[in-house]
């Protein structure tokens, strides 16, 4: 796996984990930044290849 693999799913979680803070926090500008956060890193995931789903357990 390549670093910016790595990297961009580390992105993800990060901005999924804000995200859920500012839902907490009935933060509408927060969530509405957030939510543009990881829609562009899920694009960008989506156009190159990178699988963002969580592993699945065995």
């Amino acid at each position: 796996m390549g670093e910016f693999s790595i990297r961009l799913r580390q992105r993800i979680f990060e901005t999924e984990t804000a995200l859920r803070r500012a839902m907490y926090a009935k933060d509408p500008y927060a969530v509405q930044v957030e939510q543009g956060e990881l829609d562009s890193l899920l694009r960008i995931a989506a156009e190159h290849g990178v699988d963002v789903a969580p592993p699945t357990a065995a």
